[in-house]
């Protein structure tokens, strides 16, 4: 019978993916969610070889029960919020949760623990590209969700010496379809509305979800206990996203560039008059950096391997259109006609 795996997070961005990849490799899952609607909206629910666990990980009781029978735990439930008003959740559902599905691992022992680490825990944000060597440089960082990623990073390393078989992975910045919670497609969304203006001189290093979710299942079947792994795709600059997803979308990309104090002192104006704001000073502090990555040790150690960028940008824009969160694009609807 094949491994069965436990998936936190199922319904989320990435962890659909994982769940869905993992399905398509004949493993069988059982998705920890809050609601089970989250798995419906993804399209896994029904699918063979899925069990559906419903629960809470902050409940101390949920955990060991779903752990039972199970060969690896992707541990891959937390919350990604720059927004001030966060502040208490994120250090909650991201360092707070990983203590307890740890502590819960060293008396329910999976064989392997595959932990979804930041990048923003490892450090970085220069000009040139780091790997999962790299010493942590953020320490005046004023994201409170990065302090709580590094707590987290600080944490796992400790389990680590106390003998649990974790191998963490650190995704790269996600594009696709299926990002429900929105919680990565903000920028995208943004300039799909065109309300991007203006841009800050920093950059990224994105991939498709699809082949970050590959990267994590290929870490629980190759990677090994104690090993970092970045999962990267493309480094590239504002600039150049931008003139991809315009010609992927066919809106006109932004041509003025913001100075980062600048960017700072608005995302701050704008975050104390407006709930929801186009970006606060936290987005403008990270977008004002290059946060670039060499992935080379996943490829050659795992076999990760990401598309070309445009391949998952097209996906993700159809995706936002088709449930209205965002006008379809002119150059999407002629690709359409054209298909």
């Amino acid at each position: 019978m094949p491994r069965l795996n436990l998936v936190t997070g199922a319904g989320g961005f990435i962890g659909s993916h994982l769940t869905r990849c993992l399905l398509h490799r004949g493993e069988r899952v059982r998705a920890f969610v809050r609601n089970p609607r989250s798995l419906r909206d993804a399209g896994l629910e029904g699918r063979p070889g899925l069990e559906i666990f419903e629960g809470d990980l902050l409940d101390p009781k949920s955990l060991p029960r779903a752990l039972e029978g199970v060969g690896t735990l992707y541990h891959l439930a937390g919350l990604i919020s720059t927004s001030p008003r966060d502040r208490l959740r994120v250090w909650q559902l991201n360092c707070g949760l990983a203590r307890k599905v740890l502590e819960t691992c060293r008396i329910v022992r999976p064989e392997k623990i595959v932990f979804l680490g930041s990048i923003f825990g490892l450090g970085g944000g220069g000009p040139e590209p780091v790997d999962e060597e790299t010493l942590f440089n953020l320490g005046d960082c004023p994201v409170e969700y990065v302090r709580a990623k590094r707590g987290t990073e600080i944490y796992v390393q400790e389990c680590l010496d106390s003998g649990l078989p974790v191998i963490r992975a650190y995704p790269c910045y996600c594009y696709g379809p299926g990002d429900v919670h929105l919680t990565s497609s903000r920028l995208l969304l943004a300039f799909l509305r065109r309300r991007i203006p203006a841009y800050l001189r920093g950059g990224q290093n994105a991939l498709d979800v699809r082949d970050a979710a590959r990267g994590l299942a290929l870490a629980g079947e190759r990677g090994q206990p104690g090993e970092r792994y970045i999962l990267g795709g493309t480094n590239l600059e504002y600039g150049e996203l931008f003139r991809i997803l315009s010609n992927v979308t066919g809106i006109p990309p932004p041509r003025l560039v913001v100075p980062s104090g600048m960017g700072r002192l608005l995302g701050r104006a704008l975050q104390t008059v407006v709930r929801d704001p186009i970006i606060n000073e936290g987005e403008a502090f990270l977008m004002s950096r290059c946060w670039f990555y060499d992935d080379s040790k996943a490829r050659r150690a795992l076999g990760h391997a990401s598309r070309d960028l445009a391949e998952a940008l097209g996906p993700a824009v159809d995706w936002l259109s088709d449930r209205g969160l965002a006008p379809r694009p002119p150059g999407r609807q002629s690709a359409r006609k054209t298909a």
